[in-house]
């Protein structure tokens, strides 16, 4: 459900962007740092919003992949940890029986 509505909301806001973009065809200059240039609104507008999404989706990505290799070490630590907690009790099991008899 959640996959649904993210794409949903990523067709929306293409559809919202490319009607504002088709409604502006003025020649506008683009002052970067080097450079400048002049190109329509819309092309500038599609540029832009289409940068912004690529870093997006990156910054997005590389944070994900972070956590998911952080919750794996976690993961690992602590099963190494269960693993020597059920054999520290099984020894003082069994000494505590041994010691009964």
């Amino acid at each position: 459900m959640k996959l649904v509505i993210s794409i949903f909301l990523i067709v929306f806001l293409l559809a919202i962007s490319m009607t504002i973009g088709s409604a502006n065809n003025q020649i506008v200059t683009f002052n970067y740092l080097i450079a400048k240039t002049e190109v329509k609104l819309s092309v500038l507008l599609a540029i832009l919003f289409g940068s912004g999404f690529l870093v997006g989706w990156v910054l997005t990505g590389i944070f994900f992949l972070k956590s998911k290799f952080k919750h794996s070490s976690t993961k690992r630590k602590l099963d190494k940890l269960q693993k020597k907690y059920d054999e520290d009790i099984a020894n003082h099991q069994k000494t505590n029986l041994t010691n009964t008899n």
